[in-house]
């Protein structure tokens, strides 16, 4: 082979490696505690530090979006039902967490000039927030169990999460590496782990954490395990489950622009 030729053909598959330079991952959510069980799929596409999540429930097609735009900081929440979206940026977060402060602290002084007995009983009606030191989670603990398995074609390795001596989940877990265009996948969800600490960190003592703080620890996992859960499950107090996530298909691709914006019919909301 001419080294001319060569070098070309060596620049077009270095290019066709670079244009598959999109991850997308797909995943399918079973919520046990239901009956019937509510399942639901998932679409996560990354591209650079952008991220767009698309959630939809089988059970009652209901859907929404997210998208995480890293130069702009921003988060786009999208209700496709209603063809509406809302952006939140760190303004807006800060805007929003003092008016739930400023509301919580209404409140507290209302139910400070009660009498003991009134108090206890609308304290009990509105199910008061916990202080940010009683809303902090025990310590979890990550176990490897030494089990392999195979979900959606990916080799995994199990971990158990425990939680004051019993398993509150397990995970089997994908190294990065072995996920298509993973390192990528990997920036761009720690970049959105980011965001949602930063979210976390503006409404801190105004209570509704609970989710935030469920989707932190599996950042936490992905970073430490320097992988990707392709198999998640919960389990209750009894030890029976209770919500799984499960990895159905995961693929490199091109993917343009355009996805990291709302459709362009969508109507923008303004959040007080």
């Amino acid at each position: 082979m001419q080294p001319k030729l060569a070098v070309v053909l060596m620049a077009v598959v270095m290019a066709s490696r670079t244009a598959l330079g999109g991850a997308v991952l797909e995943l399918q959510t079973t919520e046990y505690s239901e009956n019937p069980p509510i399942i639901g799929t998932v679409e996560i596409s990354t591209e650079g530090k952008q991220s767009r999540i698309e959630i939809t429930s089988v059970s009652s097609n209901e859907s929404g979006g997210m998208i995480y735009r890293s130069n702009k900081k921003e988060m786009v929440a999208m209700d496709h039902t209603a063809q509406e979206y809302y952006v939140i940026d760190q303004p807006t977060m800060d805007r929003m967490a003092a008016q739930v402060r400023a509301a919580m602290e209404q409140t507290e002084a209302a139910l400070e000039a009660m009498p003991p007995e009134e108090r206890a009983l609308a304290e009990q009606m509105i199910q008061r927030p916990l202080s940010q030191e009683q809303q902090s989670a025990p310590e979890t603990e990550l176990r490897a169990t030494g089990r392999n398995d195979k979900i959606a074609g990916r080799s995994c390795k199990y971990y158990d999460v425990m939680q004051d001596g019993r398993k509150i989940r397990d995970l089997c877990v994908t190294p990065w590496n072995d996920m298509p265009e993973g390192r990528q996948a990997a920036h761009a969800m720690m970049e959105l782990a980011d965001f949602f600490e930063n979210m976390r960190n503006a409404f801190a003592g105004a209570g509704g954490l609970e989710v935030m703080d469920r989707q932190q620890e599996m950042f936490a996992y992905m970073e430490e395990l320097d992988g990707y859960p392709v198999l998640s499950r919960d389990y209750d107090a009894s030890g029976k489950l209770e919500s799984e996530s499960r990895l159905t298909g995961a693929r490199s691709e091109k993917i343009g622009s355009s996805l990291f914006e709302p459709p362009p019919t969508y109507q923008q909301l303004a959040l007080q």
